[in-house]
């Protein structure tokens, strides 16, 4: 007698949604999850974040022989006459994946849940943000025919698994800004005494007061070098981020590494727990102290950490130094991609193109009729 063929279904009742926790916390062990991908997170990600904004769940799960094998939380929203559809996340700079279950068909499963995506959730536009190039899921949206957004960014992960000691591990590193593994934290110690705190949920009052510290930090270095997100200044994000760090039930999913120098807090840098990864989340540092480093001395001292608790680090996009040093330049390609659904999501897009077309011609300068632009004839005369 032949299987029965693979169920799938979408989500769209936050208790039914809530529901689902036993089974998305097996699927998630079974398939080695990442920290975005756990059951906890998501349903923060929907209580603080998404569920504030009037977004609608679209939970697609597939199903064989009655059990949970794959699962893709997904949001979808009005904007102007259009409908979004997207992953369900805090929305910053957090990557989309599939959660399957391991095993021969995971391709096929995540092909049926791709298309369920894009055939039965009613979306004009579909954002994929950071979907790794070596997925399965990459390669399904990359061949959509309505891809009109396309950016490659890079992320790096260390493989601190395969490390089995920490002084050998640093040793084959050299040195990065010519400083070898230690130095700056023995630097800092000059100045005062350095204290070093993992927080866990016990420390609830703690961990909200840090992190709002942290956004601060945060906030005025995205000033400081123009990187500005709206999330950053989100108090839906910053809610979650504080609830995910103090949230009692199931596995331990997030905590904060504290950097202080005589009881004064100099660095804070927040991680995210998987079964086998650790995520770099966010992190902020004093700005009055940058020239002691303070952010690079929590970085080592959060992949010390991450290394004696037997994780890899996946430490974010981006394609900085200190990423391709600690992890030996072991950079991934990731993918953000705005999709057109339909022809209405592809008017979208010809609307936003005639919108910027229109406003570089406004902002223009005016040719003056010698040669040069920046000046009209009535300004030249004056």
């Amino acid at each position: 007698m032949n299987a029965a063929a693979p169920q799938l279904k979408v989500i769209t009742s936050p208790v039914d949604f809530y529901a689902l926790r036993s089974e998305w916390d097996d699927l998630w062990s079974r398939a080695n999850g990442r920290h975005h991908e756990a059951f906890t997170v998501c349903w923060l990600c929907w209580l603080r974040v998404s569920e504030p904004q009037a977004r609608k769940l679209r939970i697609i799960l597939l199903r064989e022989n009655g059990r949970l094998v794959a699962v893709w939380p997904l949001v979808s929203y009005s904007k102007f006459c259009w409908t979004v559809l997207r992953p369900l996340s805090p929305e910053g700079a957090d990557y989309t994946s599939i959660l399957v279950e391991d095993g021969p068909s995971a391709s096929a499963f995540i092909d049926q849940v791709w298309r369920t995506a894009h055939r039965r959730c009613d979306a004009d536009i579909i954002l994929l943000p950071y979907v790794s190039a070596n997925s399965d899921l990459y390669r399904l949206a990359s061949q959509h025919r309505g891809v009109m957004v396309a950016k490659q960014h890079l992320s790096a992960v260390a493989r601190l698994r395969s490390e089995t000691d920490w002084v050998a591990y640093c040793s084959s590193l050299g040195m990065l800004s010519g400083r070898k593994p230690g130095a700056l934290q023995r630097r800092l110690a000059k100045q005062g005494e350095v204290e070093m705190r993992v927080l866990g949920p016990d420390d609830a009052d703690e961990n909200a007061r840090m992190v709002d510290w942290m956004l601060a930090c945060k906030r005025e270095w995205a000033d400081r070098v123009g990187k500005k997100g709206e999330w950053l200044y989100s108090k839906e994000y910053r809610n979650f981020l504080v609830d995910l760090l103090n949230q009692r039930h199931g596995e331990v999913l997030a905590r904060l590494l504290v950097v202080s120098l005589d009881g004064a807090v100099v660095a804070v840098n927040m991680i995210g727990l998987g079964k086998s990864c650790i995520n770099g989340i966010i992190g902020g540092f004093d700005p009055k102290r940058r020239k002691l480093a303070p952010g690079s001395v929590a970085m080592e001292a959060c992949i010390k950490w991450v290394f004696e608790q037997g994780f890899d680090l996946d430490m974010g996009i981006g394609p900085e130094n200190f990423k391709g040093y600690w992890s030996r330049d072991n950079f991934t390609a990731v993918w953000s991609m705005q999709i057109a659904n339909t022809r209405w999501g592809l008017l979208a897009f010809a609307a936003d193109k005639l919108r910027q077309t229109l406003s570089q011609r406004v902002n223009r300068p005016v040719s003056n009729g010698t040669g040069h632009r920046g000046l009209t004839s009535d300004q030249a005369k004056n």
